[in-house]
């Protein structure tokens, strides 16, 4: 179930007792500095629960296209433009990174424009980490669109890592140096125990056999 911004706000002050002295405010800038943060950490632990996909029909050479609205970036693993077979069927085999003037069949990233190289005509599926809609209110989610059925970024599983992590911010705002300190080691804490365990696969990925070629 997806956590909301002022549920967050009544979880840290069931920890801290008295919050008021906080602007809602300032509650909900933390809130999304927080959701950019382990949104950022949790692309690259577990990209799969994050990545989108679009196509792309490759007519010229070279070819400029714009990039979709939204895209973030290519970084983790399984993002990346992937070939597609003539009937549609997607392939694992990545297209390389190239450059200006390349002939070489690849791609390569300029502004908000991507540009193919080497081919003429060719499907291609981009597989991305999307953007995330910042949040701005109380009533939002901590989730990439920021609303109640969007993809989560911390699971309400993971409640108390959000509350560590907006404890530090709070000890950071009331300059209370001797507090900041302890709670950033509880944070850190809870940050990696989410990241070990938010998987729902092992930490490994599959090796094509090759000995069939042999």
């Amino acid at each position: 179930m997806s956590i909301q911004v002022s549920a967050a706000r009544t979880a840290l002050e069931n920890l801290l007792r008295d919050i008021t002295d906080v602007p809602s405010a300032t509650f909900v800038e933390w809130c999304d500095y927080i959701n950019k943060f382990t949104y950022r950490k949790l692309a690259n632990t577990d990209p799969e629960r994050f990545i989108t996909s679009t196509t792309f029909s490759i007519t010229a050479e070279p070819q400029t296209s714009a990039l979709p609205t939204g895209f973030r970036d290519i970084q983790a693993l399984g993002t990346g433009f992937f070939l597609q077979d003539t009937d549609g069927t997607d392939r694992e085999v990545e297209l390389a990174r190239t450059g200006f003037g390349s002939s070489v069949m690849g791609y390569y990233i300029t502004g908000t424009n991507i540009v193919f190289t080497g081919m003429t005509s060719q499907t291609v599926t981009l597989r991305y980490i999307p953007t995330q809609t910042a949040i701005d209110e109380a009533a939002d989610y901590f989730t990439v669109n920021t609303a109640q059925t969007g993809i989560e970024i911390i699971p309400d599983e993971y409640q108390n890592h959000l509350v560590k992590a907006l404890n530090v911010l709070y000890q950071q705002w009331d300059e209370n140096v001797g507090a900041e300190s302890f709670a950033d080691l509880r944070f850190v804490r809870t940050l990696n125990e989410m990241i070990e365990t938010i998987r729902k696969e092992p930490d490994s990925i599959a090796i094509s056999d090759f000995t069939q070629n042999y």
